[in-house]
């Protein structure tokens, strides 16, 4: 086990391996000394998912910190991530964590921090505990306690409070919900009340995640896929393990990238719902949203991967809507993180304000705009070579041309982005979490998608 590491979103490390009592105390530990050397009496809120030992790793933390004299709000079972931060804006903490590892392995748990904003910890703070960790910093004893705490009707009225959910119900949307096996399927049910026309798969807790990874993208929701055909849903919609982000197939059961739905929350903020605001997307996000939002007279900020690159933005300007292909979405005026529950429900109130099918939309935005496909696939590394391959990848501005195509311009916000055309790009960038080489391509065609990944893969050796 090398060095205990803070990546996009958080620590995280295989169980047992790394994610070890041992190396939870270390973590906590360091996380407890940094919060009082600012705050006196420091409240925490901790939340924990449906991950093998989840609760107990929560129950640890809650004990170490209490012992240290915080206050604790620990939740009483396992709940959405976005219910964490939630929790500490409602309540007015300092801090919230959350046990959980999103959308990796079943074989991983994490640890996750939102400061009291609810947003995530900034990569000032996780480099500061990160030097705590190194040096071995145990705080002073102190009086502490654990409160269990409920945030369930509070959630479930906040977020109705966002969303028309009586225009959902009124349209007759039937949804088929992909719950991944995590917390959020039951927040959804409440919220849509005694529906008839919604019902959800893979709604019980497995800590094996049903030999999938919970992560919302095609490989994991060929079930949901299917389950859409076999019911004549009109769309099936899906959340990750910690139910901080969504994805979704449509009518036809396709599952359609979430570029799309970050463009749909574009368009149904400003037609729908007439608002002024301005909209972040990550590097590795589609150049369709350049294309409307200038359209639209939107503003846009790219940021590099991570939603905490979003959030910091909500922050400082609460009219910002944001979002990352990887399925998170985040609105400025509910809060500056992900929800997954909060951004499908808004999509359901887009297909309930239009009252046409998914497709119908996806169709129209192509006769538009022309296509944009597009893919992403991971490449794992020797950590050995990885300056080898930051240096391959890099080689081909000097040369101009890249999978044989003319470079029109190259991006280092975050990795190394390639622009070729309007339509087109490839980008190299490496995983926080993971030993991974992250590949992402976006073309008018998937033929020429795959042309790019696959010439990304060899530059991956």
């Amino acid at each position: 086990m090398g060095a205990i590491k803070f990546g996009t979103d958080g620590w995280r490390a295989e169980i047992a391996e790394g994610f070890t009592f041992e190396n939870l105390f270390k973590v906590t530990a360091a996380f407890a000394a940094y919060v009082k050397s600012s705050v006196k009496k420091p409240r925490v809120a901790i939340g924990y998912d449906n991950r093998f030992l989840s609760e107990k790793y929560a129950a640890f933390t809650a004990e170490k910190l209490a012992a240290w004299g915080f206050e604790v709000l620990l939740f009483d079972s396992a709940v959405p991530t976005p219910m964490v931060s939630f929790c500490v804006v409602k309540k007015k903490l300092d801090y919230g964590i959350v046990i959980t590892s999103s959308h990796n392995p079943h074989t991983y748990n994490g640890f996750k921090i939102k400061n009291r904003f609810g947003a995530g910890a900034s990569a000032v703070e996780t480099r500061a505990i990160e030097e705590a960790i190194e040096s071995g910093v145990e705080p002073k004893k102190g009086k502490g306690e654990i409160l269990s705490v409920n945030m369930d009707a509070a959630y479930i009225k906040a977020a109705s409070s966002i969303v028309d959910i009586e225009a959902i119900k009124k349209s007759g949307i039937k949804v088929v919900l992909d719950n991944m096996y995590g917390p959020g399927a039951r927040f959804m049910e409440l919220i849509m009340g005694n529906n008839k026309c919604f019902s959800v798969i893979h709604g019980k807790r497995d800590p094996l995640f049903g030999s999938i990874n919970p992560e919302p993208i095609r490989k994991n929701l060929l079930e949901l896929e299917h389950e859409v055909k076999r019911t004549g849903a009109d769309i099936g919609i899906a959340l990750d393990g910690d139910s901080d982000r969504m994805a979704f197939v449509d009518d036809r059961g396709r599952f359609i990238p979430t570029h799309k739905a970050l463009v749909i929350s574009l368009l149904h903020h400003a037609k729908n719902r007439g608002m002024k605001f301005r909209f972040v997307k990550t590097i590795s996000g589609t150049s369709l949203l350049d294309i409307i939002a200038k359209e639209l007279g939107v503003e846009l900020i790219e940021t590099p991967v991570g939603f905490k690159y979003i959030g910091d933005l909500i922050i400082k300007n609460r009219a910002t809507i944001g979002g990352e292909e990887s399925g998170g979405l985040g609105f400025g005026y509910y809060l500056p993180e992900r929800d997954g529950i909060v951004a499908n429900l808004l999509l359901l109130e887009f297909l309930a304000r239009e009252g046409i099918k998914i497709s119908q939309v996806l169709d129209s935005l192509d006769e538009k705009y022309g296509c944009f496909e597009y893919d992403r696939i991971d490449v794992k590394f020797d950590a050995s070579k990885r300056e080898e391959i930051i240096a391959r990848a890099g080689s081909f501005e000097k040369d101009g041309f890249i999978a044989g195509k003319k470079i029109s311009s190259v991006k280092r916000i975050d990795g190394i982005k390639y622009i070729i055309s309007e339509r087109e790009w490839l980008l190299f960038r490496f995983s926080g979490t993971e030993p991974l080489l992250r590949i992402y391509s976006e073309a008018p065609s998937s033929r020429e998608v795959w042309d790019n990944l696959n010439f990304g893969k060899k530059v991956a050796g």
